[in-house]
């Protein structure tokens, strides 16, 4: 008995190859099915507007079995002229065609919508403004049968993987700053079981560039006690709460690397949070690394999408990794498959949280700047009425978190009671220094008990000091 009717839409590539592009839902035990809306990108299905699509229309029996009802051809080209009888088409079965004289056609389909509209592209958000920030998730959980030469393959594999996918997203990362947890393991002084910690074992996860990363996991490995299992649902809970507090909207996007060597415990867990992850800025990349059991994690990532998008991907490293090949190819090749789909998760984000690219030159809108703080090496300069006093101390390094003095203002005192303000790296550092650091710098000139006719000091608070809670 016929149960269900889906449809297929394939394009026809060269050399007769039909590359799926969309399959429908299912409508149960309807003699006229109307399937719903669904979305298709134009570098899939209009790369060449005149090129064939061929859309199959199927039954699915209540077994799982399939039978060919018929198909028919069409261009994109075509059905841009919207609804109409240009866009009625007679569903054929070749087959029934030859064997019945009297065939005509097994059914009509009829496009009822639609809509071609431009979207934002991955690009357009990057050069609008858009950082990615890259977040490290190491699973400590093994098996009491790994010997020591497994240990050693994996913690390369490892480190490996880390830079190769770091390599690529730490340019999207201006301070280059990634925050690094820890799971499956038992941590001092208690050694109860952790399944989020901090892989420094400091109050902020962050650690200084990738070989902080590296560094941190190292020194992590030498004072924890692996567990035989582990979860990912309390580390990618703590992904969610992170990006979602990340700053302005559309500025700040995060992707979480999970890396392990076999599957954890709480599968139902986590498949809960990454439906609750794709409502915020983050995908996630569960990397497998060694020959262990990854079947449940590869049905969790071949899944249709649950939730308002896609945002989960799943790769193994011994898939590609080539012995023959040098490092720098193998981590090229494991950051294509790990970040692939990262743009277009993106941007479906950006797309369904109703968020649009800003223009990609904005002028920094605080009083105390203007365009030409946009220039590193041009400092903008203010004149004021009266004479300003002598230095009465050198300038001395100060650094801050990031291990920069970019954070501060550079204050020199000019001729003709000109002060010359100089942001060496970025114009929008300026909001992010408190109050009290500025009060500070300017002590150290000999300014802090100057009064400046034109420039109000409260206009340099910043939301706390962070490169993520600052916006421009």
């Amino acid at each position: 008995m016929r149960s269900f009717q889906v449809f297929r839409l394939e394009e026809g590539k060269d050399e007769d190859e039909l590359v799926l592009l969309y399959e429908s839902e299912a409508i149960k035990n309807h003699s006229h099915p109307q399937w719903g809306e669904f979305r298709l990108g134009t570098q899939d299905a209009a790369d060449n507007r005149n090129r064939l699509l061929e859309v199959w229309v199927m039954y699915r029996d209540v077994d799982g079995s399939e039978g060919y009802i018929g198909k028919f051809l069409t261009t994109y080209a075509k059905m841009k002229y919207g609804p109409g009888p240009d866009n009625v088409y007679t569903v054929i079965n070749e087959l029934k065609a030859q064997q019945k004289k009297n065939y005509e056609n097994s059914g009509r389909m009829e496009l009822v919508k639609f809509t071609d509209v431009s979207f934002f592209s991955f690009l357009d958000y990057i050069v609008s403004g858009t950082q990615l920030h890259y977040e490290v998730a190491v699973d400590f959980s093994c098996d009491d049968t790994v010997s020591e030469a497994d240990q050693r393959r994996f913690d390369a594999d490892l480190q490996l993987a880390i830079r190769a996918i770091g390599g690529i997203l730490r340019d999207y990362t201006p301070n280059r700053l990634f925050a690094a947890f820890g799971l499956g393991a038992k941590t001092p002084p208690t050694f109860h079981e952790a399944h989020e910690f901090h892989l420094n074992f400091n109050i902020d996860p962050i650690c200084r560039g990738l070989d902080g990363v590296i560094e941190a996991y190292r020194k992590a490995q030498s004072v924890v006690s692996p567990m035989k299992t582990a979860k990912f649902a309390p580390v990618v809970n703590s992904a969610i709460r992170t990006s979602q507090r990340s700053g302005f909207r559309g500025l700040h996007y995060h992707v979480l690397a999970i890396f392990t060597r076999g599957t954890p415990t709480d599968m139902k867990e986590l498949s809960a949070a990454i439906t609750a992850a794709s409502d915020a800025p983050l995908s996630i990349v569960i990397v497998g690394i060694g020959h262990g059991e990854f079947s449940q994690l590869l049905k969790l990532a071949a899944k249709r999408k649950e939730g308002t998008r896609s945002c989960l991907q799943f790769i193994t490293i011994s898939d590609i990794l080539e012995a023959g090949d040098s490092p720098a190819e193998n981590r090229s090749r494991i950051a294509q498959k790990a970040l692939r789909a990262i743009p277009e998760q993106m941007a479906d984000f950006m797309h369904a949280a109703n968020i649009a690219a800003k223009p990609p030159i904005q002028v920094c809108r605080s009083p105390l700047f203007h365009s030409s703080s946009l220039i590193p090496d041009r400092p903008t300069q203010f004149v004021f009425d009266g004479a300003l006093p002598q230095c009465l101390t050198p300038q001395m390094p100060r650094s801050d978190r990031r291990g920069s003095d970019s954070q501060y203002l550079d204050v020199e005192i000019g001729a003709r009671n000109t002060l010359s303000v100089r942001v060496p790296e970025r114009c929008h550092s300026v909001l992010q220094t408190t109050r009290e650091q500025y009060q500070r710098r300017l002590k150290e000139r000999g300014l802090g008990k100057m009064r400046f006719p034109r420039m109000d000091l409260s206009t340099l608070e910043s939301s706390g000091g962070s490169t993520q809670d600052s916006s421009l």
